[in-house]
Parts: C-alpha cells; sequence; structure tokens
C-alpha cells in the first residue's frame, strides 16, 4: 500500500515510464498480489494475475497512470483546478468538420469535448510524451457520453469502467 501510494501520488511523472521500467514495476506488483493472496510459489498468467488485481481492486499501473491521468485531465478540462489548458490544445468546433466516417460522431452529437492539439514542433519533440500531449490523446479516446458527464465521482466511475473494460493482459510483459 505505501508503494502504490508513493507511485500514485506522482502520476504524471511514472506514467511515462520507459516498457522495461514499467515491465518491473508490474512484476512486482505481481509478486506483492501472490504475497497478498498467500500464493508465493503459484505461477500465474497474464490472465490469471489480471483476474486477481481486479479482485483486489487494483489496476495494472499501465492502466492506473491511464486512469489517473484522465482524472486530472477532466479536472482541467471543467476548470475544478487552477491549471490551465495550454494554448496548443483547444476544442474541435463540429460546425467546421465535414461529415466523414471518422468524425460523425463529433458532428453529429455536435461534441464540443473532443480537443486537438495544433501541431508544431511541440507535438513532435520529447514532450510528446508529456501529461498534456498524452492526456488529450487518451482523453479523445473516451467515448464521448464520459467525456460529457458534467459531476467528477460520475465521471470516475465511468473511466475506471471503460479502462477494466480496457485491459490487455498480453500488452502487460
Amino acid at each position: 500500500a505505501m508503494v502504490r501510494s508513493l507511485v500514485e501520488h506522482c502520476n504524471q511523472v511514472w506514467s511515462n515510464l520507459s516498457k522495461g521500467s514499467l515491465r518491473s514495476l508490474e512484476l512486482l506488483q505481481k509478486r506483492v498480489v501472490k504475497w497478498i493472496r498467500n500464493e508465493l510459489c503459484a505461477s500465474y498468467s497474464n490472465d490469471n494475475y489480471v483476474t486477481h488485481l481486479l479482485s483486489l481492486n487494483l489496476l495494472p499501473f499501465k492502466y492506473l497512470f491511464q486512469f489517473n491521468d484522465l482524472r486530472l485531465f477532466y479536472k482541467i478540462v471543467y476548470g475544478l483546478v487552477d491549471i490551465p489548458i495550454p494554448s496548443n490544445i483547444f476544442p474541435v468546433d463540429p460546425k467546421s468538420l465535414r461529415p466523414t466516417r471518422q468524425n460523425i460522431d463529433i458532428v453529429e452529437a455536435r461534441d464540443l469535448t473532443t480537443l486537438v492539439m495544433k501541431a508544431g514542433a511541440r507535438t513532435h519533440s520529447v514532450l510528446s510524451g508529456g501529461f498534456f500531449h498524452r492526456a488529450t490523446v487518451q482523453w479523445n479516446k473516451l467515448p464521448y457520453q464520459i467525456r460529457q458527464i458534467e459531476s467528477f465521482p460520475a465521471f470516475a466511475r465511468a473511466v475506471k469502467k471503460f479502462v477494466y473494460e480496457s485491459i490487455d493482459a498480453n500488452e502487460l510483459f
């Protein structure tokens, strides 16, 4: 619990870990899950591991970071924290779009929650792994119905359910 709370405290820093470091962190969590379940000598497949994690109400770190990024980004978008959205991130104007297969949902729903990042040096540099770039991409992958939720607790529940449903055990190791 203590290690996890430290990792969650600095989520926006930790979530940009290399795949190797993330794998090491996940292997540590896997050992902890075995310890909690008193199955130290057990061998877990990835699917088994995810099942046991979810039964403990835990997420794999990759998905935990995504969940926490989205929670903070929601607070920023809806003005619940005093962090401004950078000027190169702005909502798409659905009226300016021609309906295509890719954006028909935005046009029909008059979706003002889809955000775009203005192309430039910052989006293709070292900062592309930064919080705002990463969070904007994750935000736009959420269904419109989740992005438009106006209550933070309801949003957090919906995002957690969305993240749980998107877990791919084969991507963890």
